[in-house]
Order: structure tokens, then sequence, then C-alpha cells
């Protein structure tokens, strides 16, 4: 994960930045942006699109980098949690060259700076613009304040430091799977755990479960220092008396787990989770933001394992608890277009072309017409 992180950052970041020359008063045009650019660390405050509107895309917001340092001698540096990756700049007129991408800064002073990627052939639906705010603090002290600390719980009567079930600390899950039997483990990515894992206890629990029901389910149970799972709780349940069968799935993923691991120590992990069935009728299927999360979330792991079927129906069910889903829908057809049911990838990006959305309309004109 943190790889393709850094990865989607050296793309998006090792750009060229064109100054809005209005937005930076007094001294010549380089040397305040020089002097703005190294006086703070600049540390993300938020992801839209280049026109303002919402972002399309969430997984733009959580693979842009946390925080963007830029030194005096020309070099600089992108860092995501506890990972870092270099890069030079320089600044000729109104340009400031990193590496070698083009961003457009929209504003910049002693408080924050935004811009937006600046390619002339690229659609309006890829064009981000990066919020980040001016500061002080250290790389190390943004990480603990925005992706560690907010993760912490302490078990009160046993004092024990437990870390919620997140992207920057968690535990990996060995399971049944044998593609993630052959993944080392330092290289497990949240989504591979999150989605192995949740889909190893549904497919028990659910095979105890009548057909054609509507239930809902969320439970919470922690993962020790050893591997074990513990303290499980249902938190909340529509059928309580299916409550000892999702107990006994949780149960079952005793020792698959590797406790998760930070500064070389292991911590305990408190996972929550929530498992739903419905019957078979589109309509019965209403918006639930973490229902929608895990259904798009396991996609994201399936489409990348080639199980495109099995990702299709989990986006359909995305688009069908919201109109709103234009990411789903992106990445369904992205499933038909790889099985190669160009028919139906077609449909998909000509009803987003009529809500008005350039690349959706280039990926029609380029795939879909003879």
């Amino acid at each position: 994960m943190k790889k393709n992180v850094l990865s989607f950052l050296l793309v998006c970041l090792a750009p060229t930045i064109i100054f809005a020359q209005s937005q930076i008063d007094s001294l010549s045009y380089p040397v305040r942006v020089f002097q703005l650019l190294t006086k703070y660390n600049w540390e993300k405050n938020y992801v839209d699109m280049q026109d303002g509107s919402i972002l399309q895309d969430p997984a733009a917001e959580r693979k842009t980098v946390m925080c963007l340092i830029f030194r005096k001698n020309g070099t600089g540096s992108f860092v995501q949690g506890e990972q870092a990756a270099s890069f030079r700049y320089r600044i000729i007129d109104s340009l400031v060259t990193i590496n070698e991408a083009i961003y457009k800064i929209d504003k910049i002073n002693d408080y924050e700076m935004t811009f937006s990627v600046y390619a002339k052939n690229m659609d309006e639906g890829e064009k981000f613009r990066f919020h980040y705010l001016a500061t002080k603090d250290t790389p190390g002290d943004i990480y603990l304040r925005k992706l560690i600390k907010p993760n912490i719980v302490v078990d009160t009567p046993k004092k024990d430091t437990i870390f919620l079930f997140n992207q920057e600390v968690y535990p990996k899950f060995r399971g049944n799977s044998e593609w993630l039997r052959n993944v080392p483990d330092f290289e497990q990515a949240f989504d591979d755990t999150y989605g192995v894992s949740y889909n190893f206890i549904e497919d028990e629990f659910v095979s105890h479960l009548p057909k054609d029901i509507n239930t809902r389910f969320e439970v919470s149970f922690d993962v020790t220092t050893r591997g074990l799972v513990e303290n499980i709780v249902i938190t909340s349940s529509t059928n309580p008396e299916y409550n000892p069968y999702l107990i006994a799935a949780i149960q079952n993923t005793s020792r698959k787990w590797l406790p998760a691991r930070w500064k070389e120590k292991n911590y305990k992990s408190r996972i929550q989770y929530a498992f739903q069935t419905e019957k078979e009728d589109p309509k019965a299927i209403a918006y639930d933001p973490e229902i929608y999360d895990n259904f798009y979330n396991r996609a994201m792991g399936l489409m990348t394992r080639k199980k495109y079927d099995k990702a299709v129906s989990l986006l359909t069910k995305c688009i069908l608890m919201t109109e709103d889903s234009i990411d789903a829908l992106y990445k369904r057809a992205e499933c038909y277009q790889s099985a190669g049911i160009m028919k139906y990838a077609c449909m998909d990006w000509s009803f987003l072309s009529s809500k008005g959305l350039k690349r959706a309309e280039k990926l029609y004109w380029q795939n879909c017409k003879e």
C-alpha cells in the first residue's frame, strides 16, 4: 500500500508548478515563491476537483501524500506516514520544476497552499486540486497527530494500548487464501488484510443464514499481541438468534492473525466489521456509508486479484445504493473492459457521459465507436 502511495505521488507531484502571480505579492516573483516553499513544511488538508466540486474518486485523497518538504538546496521530500521519497526542484521565472510534472499554484501564503494539476491534454475529470496547510511541525509530528494518535484507545481495566484497525498499524491475516499465503507478511497491504479476513468470516457466517432475508450485524473484536481473537462483542443485530454463528465464525479466525506491529513492538488491535444481507431486490438496498465503503474496498481487492466477476457484483451494490457512485461506475466499467465484456463497459461510460463527465466521454469514443 505504502509503495502505491509513493508511486501515485511521484506521478502527481513530480511536476512543474505554474503560479498565479496575483496571489503572491511583494518581492520578485521567484524569490517570494522560494521563500514560502522553504519556510514551512506543508501538511495535506484535503483534495477536491479543480473546478471546486467534490472529489469523484475517494482513492485519490488516500493516495495523496501527507506532507511536502522543500529545502533551500533545491531538494525536497514527499512524506507519507513513515515512508519518504526525494525530489529535486528549481524555480525559473513563474515556474517551479519538481522532477518532471506540472502543477498550477492557485494560492500560496503563510497559511496555506492550493495547487492543481496542469496538463492541457488531461480530461477535466482527472484534474485534482490539492490543499495543503503551512506548518512548523515535523513529518514525525504530523504522522503521530493525524495517523497514529486518532487510532489509539486504552483498555482501562488492563491499561493496554489498542490500535483501531487502520491503514498504518494493522494485523495481518493469513486465512485460507492461497494468494495471500504467497505474499510476504511485510508486503501485505491493508486492503488485502481487510478483504480476505472479512470474506473469511462472512462466508462461514452467511452459510448459516436463511436465503432471501434482510439482516444487519455489527461486531467488534480484538486481535491480541499473540494473534489470538478475544473480546467479541455484537454491538448491533437485527436477528439476535444468529449472533452465535457470527461469534463462532470470528472465533475460527484465531491463530490465523499476525499481530499489528509499530516501532518493532506488537500491539493489540480492535476490529469493527458490519455484515449485511438483503433480499434479491435492488430497491431494498438502502444507502449506508459503512456498507458502501465495505463493498467498494472489497471490490478493489478483488480487482487486484483479477476477480472481475465478483468485483462487478460488489460495485453494482454500491451503484444501487446511490446515484452519485461515480467512482463505482468507473471501476465497474474497468472490470467489464478487463474481462472483455465491452458491451457493458460502454453502457457505463455512456451513462457517465450523459452526466457531462469528459473522461467517460473520451473512454466511450475511444473504445465503443467502430
